[in-house]
């Protein structure tokens, strides 16, 4: 099939149905947000292609997931690497470079089949920046799919700014001071900026920079949060202008907060009604629903970070030690020295009051029962949003990525946390979670946590139903497709990377 050339795309016209091209990164904590807005663009009569990377989502599982239950074209891009590199907090991350070749020449097939309504747009995730060479070939606009708050959206759009300022790469000498100058976000300690500025690994540290670099060229960034979580953040960020990126002049972002990019169900508080089904297959809400009205702690760190034995010793001696009732849900390490997972007699001793669940939890369930009425969390994003949205007052334990900065912002913005313990802290004693769980469960600093929740939970709710903040801005996402004209001239970009 040959090329199809800029000059044959036309401007859409309004009488042709919008047709938004999907592409999320391969991770489950990325592609997830990205099937709700296909499913929230799909409800506004848009023609909806979303792209499976790495086939790293069965086709039946996309149209299964959380009541996805509707026609949406899914096609399956880049062969999947071997086995085993499909893990961790970016899987695949070496090998996305890979789908360039097949990303064009999928392009062409949509257009060359959908001439009633051919691609008007590519939505892609903020680690998949090089889609902007994609979206430039074929004039079509790029906006960025932003998996993390909007309080984080500031420091990857000034990333050139601390370049040029001899700031970036971080020193970790200078860990502990603070960085006062990126709009929108308080003064905040350079050991919380995203981990892969702290450079890790040079080639990680290399793709975030190149990230950022790649959506100052982006049409605009779609923000899996809602305006009224984040309001100061967006604000600031919308009247920044962001200059002489990449031979770019002086611009404005489009910045539309569209989440948050959660089941309907969920956010509404209907998911229980459906919930009968899951209850049958998971002990862990059976034993839920054996306990009192908000009085359980929901401890769980995510599917990716990984807590030392030692460390999840002491976490469930704190737990036992606040006399509070838990469910502790547990992603085991590995453990070559088959180490006890577990201090020796502590399932025999919580029994009643205290649930260990290993593996995948339906946590969607979990949060919204009515027996959970706290939320010890490490702090990403979507877990942070699915409590809010059951008005859950919570404890922070960060661990890696942008999630110290979303501690911060729970703590010390939106006042509906309480803090474990910060990246800088090492081990976590038994005695310190005891406290820190009883004052969130107990004290009045707790309570004051869970009438804050509350508030943005009714918030969240507003935002989404009809006349909110989330359908206004898809609408203005829809209106600013149908009036996007293409630069004059597309640029190679050279942007100026950092040596080591």
């Amino acid at each position: 099939m040959g090329s199809i050339a800029m000059e044959e795309v036309a401007i859409y016209p309004s009488e042709q149905k919008l047709h938004v091209v999907i592409l999320p990164y391969p991770a489950k904590g990325h592609s997830i947000p990205l099937l709700h807005l296909a499913k929230r663009l799909h409800s506004m009569d848009v023609v909806v292609t979303f792209v499976n990377t790495f086939s790293h989502l069965s086709e039946e599982h996309i149209r299964t997931l959380d009541g996805l239950d509707y026609s949406m074209r899914v096609v399956e891009l880049g062969v999947q690497p071997p086995e085993g590199e499909g893990s961790g907090e970016l899987p695949y991350v070496a090998h996305a470079n890979e789908l360039v070749p097949d990303s064009m020449f999928m392009m062409e097939k949509l257009f060359a089949e959908n001439k009633e309504a051919p691609p008007a747009c590519l939505v892609s995730d903020m680690f998949l920046g090089w889609t902007q060479v994609v979206a430039d070939k074929f004039n079509i606009p790029r906006y960025v799919l932003f998996s993390s708050p909007a309080s984080a959206l500031p420091t990857m759009l000034h990333v050139p700014e601390l370049i040029r300022q001899g700031r970036l790469p971080i020193d970790r000498s200078k860990w502990l001071e603070l960085v006062h100058d990126i709009p929108g976000v308080p003064p905040t300690r350079i050991v919380d900026l995203p981990s892969p500025l702290q450079i890790h690994t040079r080639f990680l540290y290399s793709l975030f920079v190149q990230n950022a670099y790649d959506m100052h060229d982006a049409a605009g960034v779609l923000i899996n949060t809602y305006y009224e979580l984040e309001a100061p953040c967006i604000d600031t960020v919308r009247q920044t202008v962001y200059g002489d990126i990449s031979g770019k002049e002086p611009h404005l972002l489009s910045i539309l907060p569209v989440g948050p990019l959660l089941p309907d169900y969920y956010v509404n508080g209907k998911i229980h009604e459906a919930s009968a089904h899951m209850k049958e297959q998971e002990p862990c809400l059976q034993w839920l629903d054996t306990q009192p009205e908000s009085a359980v702690v929901y401890a769980s760190f995510g599917s990716v970070a990984t807590v030392p034995i030692p460390q999840i010793h002491d976490l469930a001696l704190g737990l036992e030690a606040s006399g509070e009732r838990f469910l502790l849900a547990l992603r085991p390490p590995p453990n070559p020295d088959n180490v006890a997972l577990l201090p020796e007699g502590f399932e025999e001793r919580i029994k009643g009051r205290g649930f260990v669940h290993f593996g995948w939890v339906p946590q969607l369930y979990v949060l919204s029962h009515p027996a959970v009425g706290g939320y010890l969390s490490h702090c990403g994003w979507n877990s942070t949003l699915e409590g809010l949205c059951q008005g859950l007052p919570m404890l922070t334990w960060p661990i890696q990525a942008e999630q110290a900065m979303n501690a911060r912002f729970l703590v010390d913005e939106a006042k509906v946390a309480l803090e474990v313990c910060t990246l800088t802290d090492g081990f976590i004693t038994k005695d310190h979670i005891s406290k820190v769980v009883r004052s969130l469960m107990r004290e009045p600093e707790g309570a004051l946590c869970r009438i804050n929740a509350l508030k943005l939970r009714n918030l969240a709710l507003a935002a989404v139903s009809e006349g909110g903040s989330v359908p206004k801005s898809l609408q203005k996402f829809l209106q600013e497709l149908r009036s996007w004209k293409p630069p004059r001239h597309h640029q190679q970009k050279n942007n100026p990377m950092p040596s080591f």
